[in-house]
């Protein structure tokens, strides 16, 4: 399938997309929230556009989120291989030429931004990553004139009758790499493109403008926006370290989605105002956090469990009694289901852009996990030769690779709650360190809350 046919159906690339998404919603993500979805005009021409910060997890929102057909826009430079290009046609993307790929390349444009009308036209939903590139801070970047520019073009190919509309999706993860987080796909109000075209027919340049500044008004509700350079480390910590605490402040039943979200912004919006009321306090704050956060991950702990007391010494002995009873079936869970995780790990790891990471995770272990299930079913075939053991081996090897996952989260937890009980007999200095660090924090945030 070549650029002609991007906006054609695929039985195979339907089949391909819900596999896709089975992986996304229930493999890699624990839980997923989708709010306002229901504000999306239907049988309408559509633009999307959200915020980019977690590379390929982010155009997958947009394919889970969003019902019906999507084309993607993509950068020009993964095109250049003609295999790969092919490739990429089949999964709906769209080189976008930019200036720094040339002159001759920029040209090329043209019959993009053609293939862009004809796709919009027949209501298929066109995914533009308005910032352009993804970037690994909590904000909302500066935004890239493109969207705008083919939602004029594509009005004024049809006489300014399509009455197109701008859609914005602010985009939440809990964790940008790690398996079974959260994640939060927060839908806006869609942006009318025919608000701007008597703007456009006078100049074109101040309406794209116009709408480039109202999309990104439009998406800072939707996501967390840390607008502070110098003190980002303070804001982002703060979001963690006090989440509990804000979420019980503004009466919310629990710190998770989509109460999470708007915790965050709160607490973000009173500190704002703090640092331009005592910007002079805010060196020494930060200063506290980050020592806080270093030391914890210096003794491999987290902050939920250093808000909680030591455990007694037979209660831990109880636990871990229990995680040697239920061992041998987390050892068998890991043996049948390692390799194809264990892989993406290793994977991952190779790549120096932290964003990419969840990306490489998803796409090696949804593929190479069922080619492992699938020999690994085959080697039993070989070996036994009987249906009942066959059938069963194929459905037990996921469920044991669930309780060995389930397993290995519970004891992580034991063990960082062993090593905090362990701090405070074996180190007071650290642990004293860590308590009096957290009671500042602790105090500094609820009379920064309070003094709004």
């Amino acid at each position: 399938m070549g650029l002609k046919r991007i906006d054609k159906k695929s039985y195979l690339y339907l089949f391909l997309k819900n596999f896709v998404v089975f992986w996304h919603n229930r493999v890699f993500y624990r839980r997923i929230v989708i709010q306002n979805r229901d504000q999306v005009p239907k049988n309408a021409h559509l633009i999307f556009t959200g915020n980019h910060q977690n590379a390929l997890m982010d155009a997958l929102v947009f394919l889970i989120g969003v019902k019906g057909r999507l084309v993607f826009m993509a950068r020009s430079d993964i095109f250049k291989n003609p295999f790969i290009a092919t490739i990429l046609y089949f999964l709906r993307l769209l080189p976008i030429f930019r200036i720094k790929d040339g002159y001759s390349a920029v040209k090329k444009n043209d019959e993009i931004f053609q293939k862009t009308i004809d796709v919009i036209k027949n209501k298929i939903g066109l995914v533009i990553m308005a910032e352009g590139n993804h970037g690994g801070e909590r904000r909302l970047r500066s935004l890239k004139k493109g969207f705008a520019r083919i939602a004029f073009q594509a009005e004024e190919a049809n006489d300014f009758k399509l009455n197109m509309q701008v859609v914005p999706i602010g985009i939440d993860y809990s964790d940008y790499a790690d398996y079974k987080t959260e994640l939060l796909i927060n839908f806006g109000k869609p942006i009318s493109v025919s608000d701007y075209v008597e703007s456009y027919k006078e100049n074109s340049a101040i309406a794209i403008n116009q709408m480039k500044k109202q999309l990104a008004k439009s998406l800072i509700p939707l996501m967390v926006h840390i607008k502070s350079e110098t003190y980002y480390d303070l804001y982002n910590e703060l979001r963690e370290i006090y989440k509990l605490e804000m979420a019980k402040k503004m009466g919310f039943p629990s710190a998770k989605q989509p109460y999470k979200l708007q915790a965050d912004q709160a607490l973000i919006k009173h500190l704002e105002s703090f640092e331009e009321e005592h910007p002079n306090d805010m060196d020494a704050f930060q200063e506290v956090v980050i020592r806080y956060r270093d030391t914890i991950q210096k003794h491999k702990l987290s902050y939920s469990i250093v808000r909680k007391k030591t455990c007694p010494v037979l209660h831990l002995l109880a636990e871990s009694l229990l995680f040697i009873i239920a061992s041998p079936v987390f050892f068998l869970g890991w043996l049948l289901n390692y390799l194809p995780f264990g892989f993406s790990f290793w994977v991952e790891r190779q790549f120096k852009d932290k964003q990419f990471r969840s990306s490489v995770k998803f796409v090696v272990s949804m593929f190479i996990w069922p080619l492992f299930h699938f020999l690994e079913t085959l080697v039993v075939w070989f070996l036994f030769k009987k249906w009942t053991i066959i059938l069963g081996f194929f459905i037990a090897m996921p469920i044991l690779g669930i309780l060995a996952r389930a397993y290995w989260f519970f004891y992580s937890q034991f063990l960082k709650a062993w090593r905090w009980s362990r701090l405070k007999k074996k180190n007071i200095e650290a642990y004293r360190s860590i308590k009096n660090d957290q009671q500042e924090i602790f105090s500094k945030t609820a009379a920064i809350v309070a003094e709004a």
